[in-house]
């Protein structure tokens, strides 16, 4: 045994002594992408369309380099909806009339802009998917054990089809930010009623308050709390899952790179981010005691 550790010993060494360094040039990396956030629904509102850059590795700003004075449309067969800048968002891009996105149309985006002195165009497109899912109603119950709030659902998922969900919690109207909702596919119940299904925890303090606003205040008598489920195209659904992925983090070397997300948008020079298409459905509850410990919708 030990004349074989020997000979390995020998073999690796003299595999080290012949090897050559490696030297990987990358090549320049760019230090600007444009960022496109975008979605069309099936509500009859007015649209937005979030305009940035990205920031370079070693940049220290802590402030995001939204991009304005862009042209921007929205497009679907001979209509076309132009877009205005919110003076107090600077980058944010709402359609100038309210308009509902249609199950089964595609709509394009195109958005000209000055990307570093350059004028730039850029383009991408979706098709708004028919409704996955009916919510009738939601409620809520307190946990005195675990300390939080939990939210159930009434409603049914309608069967036959694939679908990708986000799931969004508002309360009086201020939803919760991307990163921070339930994006989830319905392989494992396609079909399903809903009686009384909990799903949402809700760990809401006044610590979370300050720190992330108020879609995550303790829920007091008289709040309304909101449950909106987005069902998504399948592109949007596959880069919200991934974009995800990246916000929560994986094993690091496994871990996809902002710059590998796929994106639909193409055009002038390196860019990433998603212009999206889904349906919505949500259902509302009004908070009487916030702390009472059962469902009282029948199930």
């Amino acid at each position: 045994m030990r004349k074989y550790l020997i000979c390995i010993f020998s073999a690796a060494l003299a595999l080290a002594g012949c090897s050559d360094p490696l030297t990987v040039d990358p090549g320049p990396a760019p230090e600007t992408w444009f960022v496109v956030d975008g979605v069309v629904t099936d509500q009859e509102c007015r649209q937005e369309v979030r305009l940035s850059l990205t920031e370079g590795f070693f940049s220290t700003s802590t402030e995001v380099p939204w991009v304005s004075g862009a042209r921007v449309t929205v497009s679907c067969g001979e209509l076309v909806y132009a877009y205005e800048e919110d003076p107090d968002e600077p980058g944010t891009y709402r359609s100038v009339d309210a308009f509902q996105g249609i199950a089964g149309q595609t709509y394009r985006l195109d958005v000209d802009a000055e990307v570093g002195g350059v004028a730039a165009h850029f383009r991408a497109e979706d098709t708004v998917p028919a409704p996955g899912v009916r919510l009738d109603a939601i409620d809520y119950m307190y946990s005195k054990e675990f300390g939080l709030w939990t939210l159930a659902l009434w409603g049914q998922d309608y069967p036959g089809q694939r679908n990708r969900y986000l799931c969004r919690i508002g309360i009086n109207g201020h939803f919760q930010p991307q990163d921070s909702n339930l994006e989830l596919p319905d392989d494992h119940f396609d079909g399903m009623a809903f009686s009384g299904f909990t799903l949402f925890p809700l760990q809401h303090t006044e610590e979370t308050r300050r720190l992330y606003g108020d879609s995550f205040k303790p829920l007091e008598r008289g709040d309304v709390v909101t449950l909106r489920i987005c069902t998504l195209s399948d592109g949007y659904g596959e880069f919200l899952m991934r974009y995800n992925h990246l916000v929560f983090g994986t094993i690091p070397i496994l871990t996809e790179q902002p710059s590998n997300l796929q994106t639909n948008v193409t055009g002038t020079g390196p860019v990433v981010g998603y212009f999206g298409a889904c349906a919505i459905c949500e259902a509302s509850c009004v908070i009487d005691d916030p702390y009472r410990a059962e469902y009282r919708r029948a199930h």
